[in-house]
């Protein structure tokens, strides 16, 4: 019987006023609206912002103030002036005093912002309320960390700008970041590897980062997976991950989860290889992130133990043979994970029927099954295709064999029952010997019910990379897989990924050490190891790498336009230093060199790295943008307050308890 745990949270309460943010931008001390961009007519406006504001905040703004600015309502200032400023004028405004430090937390403000920049901005969770009160902080989070993330890592020498470190209450074996950085998701284990669970954590939470829900999984939960998906019509998070045990049962001494999850092993007892998949509600952590309510109330706890468990298994597989390269995706708007099984047949699930779609690769060159494996597969729901790497291994002479590796492109099946299929696309990757292949997975946007078009949607996709390690000699190979355009007169152009253009991009070298990569559709990160055979290898580097964005001649994008509208500052150029080392705080850098590396996770959607060492109970998180967790801002807001006033009955409100503003026509 599945046990089922909540962790308590403590929320600070939930405050009326705008939130403060310690983001800070490069300024002047004057504040200029000359040549700014008009906003568009449908943008968001304030509404009856005064009848939200305390006292002390509106006492300043008077009829017969010595500053005329300060004459203003805060309607005439929030939609008549501040639309015409930019995001540095706006943290000038900041400065000038308290009453303004309040107003510029305005939501609308950075709302606004949101449908102007161009700037790439990280994804919204598909429950996030646009439009919600209690979400209101994170429209300025989204805008300073994304200019703060474009600005680091386009850097020769980028920073990692926060460091905070989490309470894991286990040992980490491996990690998953949900895009934009809300959830993480953890393989964990208890010191005596008696007890395995999967751990969720609510990041960036106004209390701090914590884990909010675990569930056991028996044994180690392998290759993990993690996604907002959508399942029976539920947002939420769908996770996926493979574990072993014996078929025969267990057997003394013999544990299978000390096996490394990367080595194709030989057990002294046949494997049993299962594939699961869990889903976890998106409204119910909502409920229990939900800044307004506080931990350890009857609010609370009414909420954790009236819903029912978090995590509900939706598929499980068993296979005799090894499964690997697990992959989650959408398609015709259905949940489906699809994996490996070696050597040469794919499965793919759909998740809301439960239906299977075995898929077996035709045979290259009729050489034997046994000469074949697929190292990596990648799925591309958009073209109903699926990308892969495989190695083929044949005899020329029985001393000198021959090893060819293929990039492969295959049509999903669209219906039941195995099918034998043949590539319609493929392509030769060079002749160098490698050990790993590794394709990154597009950045997907979720659209929620209130969610705006913030980015226009349209557009050419990110190409997708290929990082092939190599042996001899160690290092990394980078390449490109660019989207093919075919337009046609009166209609807008149509893109999809084939391999014809496929282009090189760097080679790095790392020899003796073992580079690995976390990769990415635009920012990748790198690390070598002293020893890979140790659960917890020593690090010695990690690397921020910047792509050369080489691209075929004959489908030329164009040139990035550098004009950012809401800043006065154009988008800073790419570094042409594509490996850079960033700084480690000392006493973690010291921790990787004397008990090694646990785990490492990356989400380059807004720059965060976590990473756990060695048998320790804690999850560190760096940060390559500045954005002020909910936490300070509320510490900060609270400073504000110092100003005690009494606040008398006012003939001036309403029923409602709003105030009537005043404007000097003079």
């Amino acid at each position: 019987m599945s046990y089922f745990f909540w962790f308590k949270i403590s929320v600070l309460p939930p405050v009326s006023a705008t939130r403060s943010s310690g983001y800070r931008f490069p300024f002047t001390s004057s504040v200029s609206i000359s040549g700014a961009e008009h906003p568009s007519p449908n943008m968001p406006s304030s509404s009856a912002l005064a009848s939200f504001l305390p006292n002390f905040l509106i006492s300043p703004f008077k009829r017969t103030s010595v500053c005329y600015i300060q004459r203003l309502s805060f309607d005439i200032l929030l939609d008549h002036i501040f639309i015409y400023l930019d995001v540095e004028d706006i943290m000038c405004i900041r400065r000038v005093d308290r009453t303004f430090y309040l107003l510029t937390n305005e939501p609308i403000i950075w709302k606004r912002f949101l449908e102007r920049m161009k700037t790439p901005i990280p994804p919204l969770r598909p429950t996030f309320r646009y439009s919600l009160q209690a979400t209101d902080f994170e429209a300025e989070q989204l805008v300073s960390r994304a200019i703060s993330l474009e600005d680091n890592w386009r850097q020769d020498e980028p920073r990692v700008k926060v460091r905070r470190t989490m309470d894991a209450h286990h040992r980490v074996l491996d990690m998953s970041l949900l895009p934009g950085g809300k959830f993480l998701i953890a393989s964990v284990r208890d010191l005596a590897s008696h007890r395995y669970y999967i751990t969720l954590f609510s990041l960036d939470h106004p209390k701090g980062n914590r884990a909010v829900a675990r569930v056991p999984t028996i044994s180690k939960a392998y290759d993990l997976q993690a996604k907002y998906m959508k399942y029976n019509g539920t947002h939420g998070i769908m996770v996926a991950y493979t574990r072993r045990t014996f078929k025969r049962g267990e057997q003394c001494d013999i544990d299978p989860s000390a096996y490394h999850d990367t080595d194709a092993v030989d057990p002294p007892f046949p494997f049993l290889y299962e594939s699961l998949c869990l889903h976890v509600s998106l409204d119910a952590l909502e409920e229990l992130v939900d800044p307004r309510i506080r931990p350890g109330s009857a609010a609370f706890f009414n909420i954790a133990v009236n819903r029912p468990p978090p995590f509900l298994q939706v598929s499980s597989f068993e296979s005799d043979t090894r499964i690997t390269s697990l992959t989650l995706f959408e398609l015709d708007d259905k949940a489906h994970v699809a994996f490996v099984q070696q050597p040469r047949r794919i499965v793919f699930i759909d998740l809301a029927s439960g239906v299977l779609s075995p898929m077996l690769i035709d045979n290259y060159e009729n050489f034997p099954e046994d000469a074949h494996q697929i190292r990596t597969i990648r799925v591309l729901p958009a073209q109903k295709d699926v990308v892969l790497i495989r190695t083929v291994v044949s005899e020329e002479t029985p001393e000198h064999p021959l090893t060819e590796h293929l990039a492969e492109m295959f049509h999903i099946p669209i219906t039941p029952g195995t099918a034998t299929v043949k590539p319609f696309e493929r392509w030769p990757v060079d002749s160098r010997v490698y050990d790993s292949f590794h394709l990154s997975d597009p950045v997907t946007y979720s659209i929620g019910i209130d969610h705006p078009n913030l980015q226009p949607a349209s557009g050419a996709p990110p190409p997708i990379s290929l990082f092939c390690r190599t042996v001899g000699p160690v290092g990394i190979v980078h390449y490109l897989i660019w989207p093919k355009i075919e337009e046609e007169v009166g209609k807008p152009p149509r893109y999809h990924f084939n391999l014809e253009y496929v282009v090189p991009q760097t080679v790095h070298v790392s020899a003796p050490w073992v580079t690995n990569v976390l990769t990415g559709s635009s920012k990748a990160l790198m690390y070598t190891v002293e020893s890979e055979r140790k659960d917890t290898p020593r690090l010695l580097t990690i690397r921020r790498y910047l792509s050369p964005q080489l691209q075929p001649r004959w489908s030329l994008r164009e040139p990035e336009d550098p004009i950012e509208p809401i800043s006065r500052r154009d988008r800073p150029a790419l570094s042409q230093k594509y490996y850079s080392s960033f700084n480690l705080p000392r006493d973690l850098r010291r921790k990787l060199d004397d008990i090694g590396l646990a785990a490492i996770t990356w989400d380059e959607t807004i720059g965060r790295v976590c990473l756990a060492c060695g048998d320790e109970f804690k999850i560190h998180i760096l940060d390559f943008a500045s954005a002020v967790t909910p936490d300070s801002r509320f510490k900060q807001w609270q400073l504000t307050q110092q100003i005690k006033l009494s606040i008398p009955a006012n003939p001036g409100r309403d029923a409602y308890g709003h105030v009537n503003m005043d404007i000097d026509s003079n």
